[in-house]
Formats: structure tokens, C-alpha cells, sequence
């Protein structure tokens, strides 16, 4: 069952946040996982590395969704192209762009996307097949996008709202930093996932931890990212260090 069918089925599914445009880590991180978020937008991988970590999700049967850095439509595409199961698109604020924006994720009838690509066509041929498995994910991180949310959501090709909680925290003036944001904005938190229940989307999150995951579960999140691979290392190795600290202090050494 494709990625884009098991969203339209209500399933909740948690994926690993790929920021270091590292195969290897890919490799190891995503193992068990329902999908895998590879960072495009913050990151600053090549198209070769793209291409080479949505290969390796292939080779785990596990979706790759990219996080475009644009709205530039022949980048989306080309980030399609690399044989992506869909496509995360940041700061979109109206209906009318994300109608564009979805325009190019589907081939004719559906949309206008260019078809073309020999990557694309080493894994499915058939253009209304994949018309049947592109996922779009519209991120959600303005006030006037959270106004404009759910027009967004009814856009027809929309699979799901991402809410981003530091972007929106930080539009709002309420800005601390990532661990805190989500509860910035927890009026927005809660009313996008509403949105989505009533529109039939998905609603998707990034947890920071595992306390925060359950929690996003019982509001009502369903598409949810494990944060990002370095941000785990990053604590791991702090982890580690406090713990090494502690042990040489009682030790005397």
C-alpha cells in the first residue's frame, strides 16, 4: 500500500528526519520506519545526494518525502524526478499557491507536471500510477497561512498540513526556541488538527523527543517526523559527555 493511501486511511505514521544529506545515516535511522523526511530547504546537500538517499529508501521500501527549498515549480519537479514519493513544500500561505504548487506534483489529466524522467520511469512507468502515490505536504507557518489553512487543506491533490511550530512561534512573536515553540502556539497546535479532521487531511508534526511524540499523538497528529538525525546525535553525545563529566568528578580523577 503506497505511502499517500495509508495518509487517505487514517494511519499514523512516524518517520526519520534525514538533515545531514548522509545515505549511511539514512541507512541505520530510518530502519522500521513508515517514512523518511529528507532535508532539502535548511540542509545543503547536492541533487546527486538526493537522488542517492531517495534510492536507499527504495532499497528499504521506505517513501522518501523532500522538503523543497522553493515554490519554483521546475525545482519541484526536478526534486520529483529523483523519484521521490512526494514532496514537503515550506510557507505556503494561500489556496492559490498551493493549487500551483499541486498543479506540477501530477501528471495530465490531474496536473501539468512534465513527464520525462528516466529515474522516474525505472521505478514505475505508468504516469497515472504515480499520480496515484505523489504525496503533497503544505506546511503550515505564517498566521496567514494558519488563516488561509482550511482553504489550503480543501485544495484538491493536498494530502496533509504541516504545522511549523518555530517559524509560526516566531511570526507570532512568541519565539524562544524549538523545545518550547509548539507550546507557543498551542491555540494554532490544536486548530490545525481540527482542520485536518474535518477536511479528511493529514495533520504532521516533528517531535523532539519521545515525551513530545505521544503528546502529538493525542492531539490528533497522524504524519509525525522522529526529529532529525543530527539533532539525535547531537544529544546522544551531550548525553554522554554530562555523564562522563559526572563519572570523572566522583571519581577524583
Amino acid at each position: 500500500m503506497y505511502l499517500k493511501e495509508r495518509l487517505a486511511g487514517g494511519e499514523c505514521l512516524i518517520g526519520a528526519g534525514i538533515y545531514s544529506n548522509s545515505v549511511e545515516m539514512l541507512e541505520f535511522a530510518a530502519e522500521g520506519m513508515d517514512w523518511i523526511w529528507w532535508e532539502a530547504q535548511h540542509a545543503h546537500g547536492d541533487w546527486q545526494t538526493i537522488i542517492s538517499g531517495v534510492r536507499m529508501g527504495y532499497a528499504m521500501r521506505i517513501p522518501v518525502l523532500v522538503r523543497t527549498w522553493t515554490h519554483d515549480f521546475g525545482t519541484i519537479e526536478k526534486l520529483l524526478d529523483t523519484g521521490a514519493e512526494g514532496i514537503i513544500v515550506p510557507m505556503v500561505n494561500t489556496p492559490e499557491q498551493a493549487s500551483e504548487i499541486v498543479s506540477h506534483c501530477y501528471y495530465p489529466p490531474v496536473g501539468i507536471r512534465s513527464h520525462g524522467s528516466i529515474r522516474m520511469d525505472c521505478v514505475e512507468k505508468d504516469a497515472d500510477e504515480w499520480n496515484k502515490r505523489v504525496v503533497t505536504i503544505m506546511m503550515i507557518e505564517t498566521p496567514q497561512a494558519m488563516k488561509n489553512a482550511e482553504a489550503i487543506a480543501n485544495v484538491p491533490g493536498v494530502d496533509g498540513l504541516l504545522i511549523g511550530a518555530e517559524d509560526l512561534s516566531l511570526a507570532r512573536g512568541k519565539f524562544v526556541d524549538s523545545k518550547t515553540a509548539h507550546a507557543k502556539v498551542k491555540d494554532d497546535v490544536k486548530y490545525l488538527t481540527e482542520v485536518c479532521r474535518k477536511t479528511g487531511k493529514a495533520a504532521g508534526v516533528i517531535a523532539l523527543s519521545p515525551e513530545d511524540l505521544v503528546e502529538r499523538l493525542k492531539e490528533g497528529y497522524q504524519l509525525i517526523c522522529a526529529d532529525f538525525d543530527v539533532d539525535h546525535a547531537r544529544n546522544q553525545f551531550r548525553l554522554m559527555r554530562e555523564v562522563f563529566n559526572e563519572a570523572i568528578g566522583n571519581s577524583g580523577a
